[in-house]
């Protein structure tokens, strides 16, 4: 049995060594204590341990990423992973050379396909996502330089064919432009990626304005905004991925309510120094068949005064119609040490009146 295994542990550096491939990734893992009516102890973000990875060659030509790495990998495992290639690579290294203009595919278990945006994602809420609809989408993206970048995503295999066509520009530092148009595709809240709006026919556009960056100062200062609109749409809520939901057909995930057209829009101002930064972000949730309107905020303060030593407070309302049922309060604090962050997170929310602890671990390689 030794034997055996010392022949294949030789036989797996061996093959590293041959295509020359590079492996990367991150592993995350944690709890969330609840604090309300009585004490809960929830997994944080899913039942088990997350693992994400990827696998590309030195050349830069073709990448492997592997979304989540779950399961016991008996049978009926799957193992959800895109390939993406770099198609000026290959065909440079068959001696042909595009120059600036970049050319990638990407195919595999994609399912929605993020459309490119300027918009400047300062509170990680992920409120400005834009995607096709897909299942199993492919992807082409051409781009010349800095200057422009265009991105298709197009599921054929979907009877409503999901398609998000979008383009993004940076004409000088400091200044990105983005517009985008989808059919049968998704509009995201703020918040989580769980839920959104299913939309027939999606328009987009952001901007971001890095002042700092255009008038030479030695602080950064900016402003970012996005608009998101979705004509004959209903809510979409994603069933989470678990051994009872695994194998359901992509459209029994969705769950519809009454078609409306909507449009969410947000604006922010973020800006700091080396050892602290700080963002407000205000959003518009506008429900134009309904004409009513949810607004809220978010509010941030990093500081960066150890090395090492991450630490963060916020506050945030997300209906200031119900300004003192929908804030929440809380902050961040890591520390990293020989590679591995230990991590909490502490939040009031009065909208469940509970306090929750969150302590994670989390190894990026």
């Amino acid at each position: 049995m030794k034997k055996i295994l010392t022949i294949l542990l030789v036989a797996i550096l061996a093959s590293a060594t041959l295509f020359a491939v590079d492996f990367s990734g991150r592993f995350r893992d944690g709890y969330t204590f609840n604090f309300g009516d009585a004490v809960t102890i929830d997994p944080w973000k899913t039942s088990e341990a997350k693992l994400t990875f990827k696998v590309s060659d030195d050349a830069g030509i073709w990448t492997i990423n592997v979304k989540d790495f779950q399961g016991d990998l008996d049978s009926d495992d799957k193992l959800g992973a895109n390939l993406s290639l770099n198609m000026a690579a290959l065909l440079a290294a068959n001696g042909v050379d595009l120059g600036d203009v970049s050319l990638a595919v990407s195919i595999g278990a994609n399912t929605k396909m993020t459309v490119l945006s300027a918009y400047n994602d300062v509170s990680g809420d992920g409120g400005y996502k834009f995607k096709n609809g897909g299942v199993y989408s492919t992807e082409l993206a051409v781009g010349y330089g800095d200057l422009v970048q265009v991105k298709l995503a197009v599921d054929p295999t979907v009877k409503e064919a999901p398609i998000a066509v979008s383009a993004l520009t940076k004409p000088v530092d400091g200044v990105a432009v983005s517009l985008a148009y989808g059919h049968h595709s998704e509009i995201y809240t703020g918040g989580s990626d769980d839920n959104g709006w299913l939309a027939e026919h999606a328009f987009g556009g952001a901007v971001n304005f890095n002042i700092g960056a255009l008038a030479g100062l030695d602080f950064d200062l900016g402003v970012t905004v996005y608009d998101n609109v979705g004509l004959n749409k209903t809510t979409i809520t994603e069933i989470p991925d678990n051994p009872e939901t695994e194998g359901v057909d992509e459209s029994a995930r969705h769950v519809a309510v009454a078609e409306n057209d909507i449009n969410t829009f947000a604006a922010a101002v973020y800006g700091g120094v080396d050892v602290v930064d700080a963002y407000l972000e205000f959003r518009m949730d506008n429900d134009l068949t309904a004409k009513t309107n949810t607004f809220g905020m978010k509010t941030q303060v990093n500081f960066n005064v150890v090395e090492n030593l991450g630490l963060d407070v916020y506050f945030s309302a997300s209906d200031f119609s119900d300004f003192g049922g929908s804030f929440k309060v809380g902050g961040d604090v890591s520390y990293t040490v020989s590679g591995v962050e230990f991590a909490a997170n502490l939040d009031y929310s009065a909208k469940e009146s509970c306090f929750s602890v969150t302590p994670k671990v989390i190894v990026v390689f």
